[in-house]
């Protein structure tokens, strides 16, 4: 297959995961506790378009004060876990590495924690909570990064991980049963699993910029990503400075993972396995994986999202609960295929 050849079947790949995401986007806020049939959605669409403001039925109450937001954000967290996981594994030529597995989501947890029980960063008002999950994030990658070396080994990398991440969760609960007030300690084990209710629109407009923000960034270095895939060595013999595109990657992806963190607790394993995926489907290029990992990320996602609200219905199973008991086997499975014994 020549190159024209490949362009053209990719393009079709990513018109067809668009079209499913636009599916997927309307099948979310159709489905819940309370269905609410197709027709009505677009009707009430229409009515917030034409009109400027949602209309005054229980459909328009269940879809733009619950479900929508929801919706959109279960999309953009999607995207922005999935990037920071592609980034990640770039950066450290590591097939395993993940916001999760590598600690970056305990850390930011601690932080966010951290803040809410003991007051911290109050000085940033509003912002104090995602202040310490970035503070959090940041801290914790910079110790596995340190910790891991250089060495070439990739199990090493996910163990300092995987040690790190205890240490933090470890921390994070010492926190929790430190607290004096039973609201706090309420609102403090909330960072524990992931959950995307209750999200509001406030919460999707500062998601939403950063999410552009990060994507925005991470396509202006996607031939800078390419030359890592070449070596560390070769890629600073090509002119790449190594230790400051290292620091802007851990700053970038401690960023988005506090900022979700901080809205809606520990979601893991998805930017574990959406990489994978998008690389299956696009390759190894990063202009095209940006693209797939983003339309991907946004699926599983909002289909996360969704069965954890079908599976024990009325009840709502935590996300980050559901995605580490899908996320975990394929983290094992990658482990086994890709480092078995001999390799």
């Amino acid at each position: 297959m020549d190159k024209k050849d490949t362009c053209i079947s990719t393009g079709i790949k990513g018109i067809v995961l668009a079209l499913l995401l636009m599916v997927s986007l309307v099948l979310s806020v159709r489905f819940g506790s309370v269905d609410v049939p197709t027709a009505d959605i677009f009707s009430e669409v229409g009515t917030m378009i034409s009109q400027g403001q949602m209309g005054n039925t229980p459909s328009a109450m269940i879809l733009w004060q619950i479900r929508i937001p929801r919706t959109l954000f279960a999309l953009l967290c999607g995207i922005g876990l999935s990037l920071s996981g592609l980034l990640l594994q770039t950066i450290t030529r590591n097939d395993l590495a993940d916001p999760y597995v590598l600690g970056v989501s305990s850390g930011a947890s601690t932080g966010a924690v951290m803040a809410i029980i003991w007051s911290w960063f109050s000085f940033a008002g509003n912002g104090s909570v995602a202040m310490g999950a970035f503070i959090g994030a940041a801290l914790s990658t910079a110790i596995v990064i340190a910790a891991s070396g250089n060495s070439k080994n990739p199990i090493r990398l996910v163990l300092v991980g995987m040690g790190v991440s205890a240490f933090f969760s470890a921390l994070t609960m010492m926190v929790i049963y430190g607290a004096r007030h039973e609201a706090q300690v309420r609102s403090a084990m909330f960072w524990l699993v992931g959950s995307l209710s209750g999200m509001q629109w406030t919460d999707i407009f500062l998601v939403a910029l950063g999410v552009l923000i990060m994507m925005g960034l991470t396509f202006l270095v996607r031939h800078d990503l390419d030359l890592m895939l070449l070596g560390a060595g070769e890629a600073e013999y090509l002119g790449l400075n190594l230790k400051h595109f290292q620091l802007f990657i851990i700053l970038l992806t401690s960023a988005m993972v506090a900022l979700l963190v901080s809205k809606s607790g520990i979601i893991g394993f998805v930017g574990l396995i959406t990489p994978h995926m998008a690389r299956a489907v696009a390759g190894p290029s990063h202009g095209r994986l940006i693209v797939f990992s983003s339309l991907i990320g946004g699926l599983v996602m909002i289909w996360s999202d969704v069965f954890s609200r079908a599976l024990f219905a009325p009840e709502e199973l935590p996300v980050g609960v559901l995605t580490a008991c899908v996320g975990a086997p394929v983290f094992i499975w990658i482990v086994i295929h890709r480092y078995g014994e001999g390799q």
